[in-house]
């Protein structure tokens, strides 16, 4: 019996000392190897949910906000984690409740397909403009690639508000729609260096306790993560260790970091950095107020972190070398994200987005756009092209083989001064595109003649009397040809138009019937004003296309286009234009040629001659060839006499 009480004394005995010795050794801090293994984040996704007869049919204002966690046991002494953390909570958003919310359920669709609608009209405007971008450049030309990624991902948004579009009206007529609030909880850990994510489950929901609790639906805790117990040192585990394995999302998690002195690698602003080894997470204050919060290597700033300037603004950065090179932020005038010199000033490529929805994608200088980029808005025409000092300057086409050629001729390719020059029409070569302004032209100029207009009439009793043998010399060597008018102030409209009909040709496979139209403000001021001058340019196109059937073109000068072309805007929308601008830029409106020059070259023609290009490469012309293959209106009714010549 002695022995028995003995032997269940000495049992005893030893099992209080493993249990004083299990509540030490759980007492006992954990190590800082411990620490930084036991941290990881909550993801809280959440959105608003559209059901419809009780299926998900579409999520809408979403939000995703990051809590600090610990990796905990379930048991105070023993191991016993099994995939279980905690924490810290956080103002979650509201559920809508349905009895509330119901009867304006329909007024809030109707508010959300409006929406939807102005969206998708400022979508599909700039897809008209991306799409004519596309069909008259190629890949040869300079930000091709990026104008046609952007129009890809248009595309995208136009399929997806498309759907949702078709949601939202399905909806409106169910009576059973209702909207709920759905949360998404993600844990985020670091695993052998890697960043790791698992869905978990929020366990003490509707509890009241003072951490969130939630477990992995694997039940499983990483095999590199140690866990802690929840009392009493998960308080223990300090916000630096958050930062330094989960850089910006840890600052986020963490909101209000209290860094120790050994992360302070930084003592004021203006005095440079300490040259420390400090590899890590880190804060940088600048006068008590955080400067820079994110990554460093030796001491020195190097990958991901955020900056906050002087004045104000939170860039989230990268570095290297202690020098930042690129980023995103955001304030009042719009979002950045892009290359930066180290002041946070856009330099490089970057792209721009303004609160109303215009971008600017290329290159900067100094925070100026400058070079070539390209913007586009809901509202704004797409604007590509050279940028200086951060004003739109045009398009700096670069002049090679593959590009579209053709001249203009009249009487003075013929009579200069006193004498007669004949062309030689097998010999028609352009070898120079002028010499008024700069231009870029890869390789030499030695270009065919892909087309050619020729003047016909002027007023309503001026005659080119060479145009008649000029037409049938081009038609018999295949070289596409048109007729021009020039137009006069101090004509009846309707007399000019019948007057170039009467001594114009208009064949199948012709280029369209162009108005040249060059007067003088004097002359403007003189016959009535803008809208006079577009009353007559308008019936002068309407009684020409009603005759031939062919929508004519019209000539006006890049000065006219800025100054008077906004008086008609129909006829801007309606009619081709061929526009003369003879400055180093392209026009910056919709064409279908450009005369880039008066003085160019071309052999076989004496004197200075009108250099013309085609607004697109190859495959576009030859479409633009096809539309004019189509018999004129004028020869259907009398294939006798077309529209009659000279």
């Amino acid at each position: 019996m002695k022995t028995n009480r003995n032997t269940r004394r000495k049992v005893g005995g030893i099992a209080l000392l493993v249990i004083a010795g299990l509540v030490v050794w759980r007492l006992w801090l954990p190590s800082e190897s411990v620490m930084r293994r036991s941290t990881a984040l909550i993801e809280h996704a959440t959105a608003y949910q559209l059901d419809i007869d009780g299926d998900s049919a579409l999520s809408f204002a979403p939000d995703t906000t990051y809590t600090p966690a610990v990796w905990i046991n379930r048991l105070w002494l023993l191991p016993s984690c099994l995939g279980r953390l905690a924490s810290t909570p956080y103002e979650r958003r509201t559920s809508i409740p349905q009895d509330d919310f119901s009867p304006r359920l329909k007024d809030w669709l109707t508010r959300e397909l409006a929406a939807n609608d102005s969206i998708l009209r400022g979508l599909r405007r700039q897809r008209g403009e991306l799409r004519y971008y596309l069909r008259v450049h190629g890949v040869q030309d300079e930000g091709y690639a990026e104008i046609y990624r952007y129009t890809q991902r248009i595309n995208a948004g136009i399929d997806s508000l498309r759907h949702v579009d078709s949601l939202l009206q399905k909806a409106l007529k169910r009576r059973d729609a209702e909207v709920r609030l759905t949360t998404h909880y993600t844990v985020v850990y670091r695993t052998r260096g890697k960043l790791r994510r698992e869905a978990v489950d929020w366990t003490n929901q509707g509890e009241n306790d003072s951490y969130m609790r939630f477990r992995t639906r694997s039940k499983r805790k990483p095999l590199t993560a140690a866990a802690v117990s929840l009392w009493p040192w998960m308080k223990s585990v300090r916000e630096q260790y958050f930062l330094e394995r989960y850089a910006e999302n840890g600052f986020k998690a963490c909101r209000k970091p209290q860094i120790t002195s050994l992360l302070t690698v930084k003592s004021d602003a203006s005095n440079g950095f300490l040259q420390n080894s400090y590899t890590g997470y880190g804060v940088i204050y600048a006068k008590g107020d955080i400067e820079y919060a994110g990554q460093f290597r030796n001491g020195r700033r190097s990958g991901a972190g955020l900056l906050i300037t002087p004045l104000g603004r939170r860039i989230h950065g990268l570095f290297a070398a202690d020098t930042l090179y690129s980023g995103i932020w955001t304030d009042a005038e719009g979002t950045y994200n892009g290359d930066m010199n180290r002041h946070g000033m856009p330099t490089g490529h970057g792209t721009f987005v303004s609160p109303s929805g215009v971008r600017y994608e290329g290159k900067w200088t100094e925070g100026q756009r400058s070079g070539f980029g390209f913007a586009i808005g809901p509202a704004s025409l797409l604007r590509a092209g050279e940028w200086e000092r951060d004003i739109y300057r045009g398009e700096r086409l670069v002049y090679t083989s593959e590009r579209i050629y053709g001249i203009d001729i009249s009487r003075f390719q013929h009579d200069i001064g006193k004498k007669h020059y004949p062309i030689e029409w097998d010999k028609l070569r352009i070898t120079q595109l002028g010499t008024l302004s700069r231009k870029r032209v890869r390789g030499k100029v030695d270009y065919p003649v892909s087309f050619l207009y020729i003047k016909s009439t002027e007023g309503t009793t001026v005659l080119n009397k060479y145009y008649a043998d000029d037409y049938r010399q081009a038609r018999k060597r295949g070289i596409p040809v048109g007729t021009y008018h020039f137009f006069s102030t101090t004509s009846s409209a309707k007399k000019q138009a019948s007057w170039f009909l009467k001594n114009s040709k208009v064949l199948k496979g012709d280029f369209p019937p162009v108005l040249d139209v060059e007067p003088l403000p004097s002359q403007i001021r003189k016959m009535g004003g803008e809208e006079a001058l577009w009353t007559a340019v308008r019936t002068w196109l309407k009684a020409v296309e009603e005759a031939t059937g062919r929508k004519p073109v019209l000539y006006i000068s890049q000065m006219f286009v800025n100054n008077y072309l906004p008086y008609a805007p129909d006829i801007k929308r309606d009619y081709p234009v061929w526009i003369a601008r003879y400055g180093e830029y392209k026009p910056d409106v919709r064409l279908v040629y450009w005369q880039l020059s008066p003085d160019g070259r071309v052999n076989g023609i004496h004197g200075d001659v009108d250099i013309n290009v085609f607004n697109g490469y190859r495959k576009e012309f030859n479409s633009f060839m096809k539309r004019n293959e189509t018999e004129p209106k004028s020869l259907k009714k009398n294939p006798q006499t077309t529209v009659r010549g000279v």
